[in-house]
């Protein structure tokens, strides 16, 4: 992933992980006092609001882009632990929050954004791309496809090499209007973008010729 930024304050550091971020906007509108890119120079001021508030606009960054470090301790400070869960966004990304790990890697904020347009070149991770490329996808699930699944465990995501995304533990599956479509502990899911039955792979990356690792 790329360089991680630190802006320290009197009680908090802030770190942002560039290559994680979307843009959103969520942190800019909840907090514009501590986070303001239209600021010259530091974009991010952790003494302008409470640690608290920090941590807590932190926490619900969609993308793991922003973590709230503790600064007497150095320990980060995490969303609150709850069920897993795997939203679609219309016209975008997957986003994951979850007890996770991606390609073995433990996911340090259990946030993730999960490119599903086909075109990012930060794969398997969201960069933006399906705002370029044209991606049109409403976020609907027209056959849910549930499986037993235990209630509680970690989430893992594995890219195949020019193919899906393999999901192996429990998660919920959320449409775009945040309802919970069904629970599942094993899927695949589309990334190259081209699937007829979004968010799951119908193998359209064979027929399309999709490339990545």
């Amino acid at each position: 992933m790329s360089r991680i930024h630190r802006y320290t304050g009197e009680q908090v550091i802030v770190e942002f992980e560039l290559g994680r971020c979307i843009h959103t906007g969520d942190c800019t509108h909840a907090l514009p006092a501590v986070f303001d890119t239209k600021r010259t120079g530091r974009w991010v001021h952790p003494d302008a609001a409470s640690a608290d508030e920090i941590a807590q606009v932190c926490a619900d960054c969609p993308t793991g882009a922003l973590r709230c470090v503790n600064k007497e301790t150095g320990e980060a400070i995490l969303p609150v632990a709850g069920k897993n869960t795997v939203s679609i966004v219309a016209d975008g990304p997957l986003y994951v929050h979850a007890d996770l790990q991606v390609n073995g890697e433990p996911e340090p904020t259990n946030r993730a954004a999960l490119c599903r347009c086909g075109a990012s070149r930060l794969m398997p991770r969201c960069d933006n791309s399906h705002r370029t490329c044209d991606f049109r996808d409403a976020g609907k699930v027209a056959v849910p496809l549930p499986s037993d699944a235990p209630q509680t465990g970690r989430l893992s995501i594995t890219t195949t090499p020019d193919g899906p995304l393999m999901l192996e533990g429990p998660f919920s599956l959320l449409d775009a209007d945040g309802n919970e479509v069904c629970k599942s502990g094993k899927a695949a899911l589309c990334r190259c973008g081209a699937s007829n039955m979004k968010p799951y792979c119908d193998g359209s990356h064979h027929h399309i010729g999709f490339k990545a690792e």
